[in-house]
């Protein structure tokens, strides 16, 4: 009897989910048409052979310096400018958003999403809610990544940390300065996908 009970109980417990996953509605990818990003259009335009650069502002500083209190002498690394880059997606129209798919074209370091349904006002920028999911994680290699969104978005910023410029390192004094220019990491596109209305 208790056996019986138990295979009832699992047979109802697999139906219920079977037909929660059959009721799911499927995803559907937003065209490029509706998406815009002034700062790298490549990002958004359909064409996974074309590519988007953060745009970086700043260089990396080593050097030597005198420190009496510890080692006579210490090797630093200071960040001029910024390390971090970052750009921003528009939406034609607040959407809700299932996930999206980043192609990669470089390693992105440190990268990030928030994402905001509201139009520009004083106090949008306080508006952008941060995508927990891979949050601040190193993104390698040319294979899609998905981001779990589940949320209406109307903007997308994403955020990164620029990347070592090391072909183009310029040495400075004779006490072993060096200047190293960042650039920005690349991404040859991002897909969106929706809920698909039944």
């Amino acid at each position: 009897m208790k056996m019986r009970m138990f295979g009832v109980l699992l047979f109802l417990l697999f139906g219920v989910i079977g037909c929660a996953l059959l009721q799911e509605s499927p995803s559907v990818e937003i065209p490029a048409s509706r998406l815009s990003c002034e700062r790298n259009p490549e990002m958004v335009d359909g064409d996974l052979s074309t590519v988007g650069t953060f745009v970086a502002k700043g260089s990396i500083k080593k050097e030597f310096v005198i420190n009496l209190r510890y080692a006579p002498r210490q090797y630093q690394r200071r960040v001029i400018g910024s390390l971090k880059t970052e750009t921003l997606i528009k939406l034609d129209a607040p959407t809700y958003i299932k996930y999206i798919e980043v192609y990669p074209a470089s390693t992105i370091p440190n990268f990030a999403l928030d994402t905001t349904a509201e139009e520009k006002s004083p106090k949008w920028m306080l508006s952008f809610a941060a995508v927990e999911d891979k949050r601040t994680q190193r993104v390698e290699g040319t294979l899609p990544v998905r981001f779990q969104i589940e949320r209406e978005v109307l903007y997308v910023r994403l955020t990164a940390n620029a990347l070592e410029d090391l072909d183009n390192v310029a040495h400075g004094n004779e006490i072993g300065e060096l200047r190293i220019p960042l650039k920005g990491a690349s991404i040859r596109e991002i897909k969106f996908f929706e809920r698909q209305s039944l």
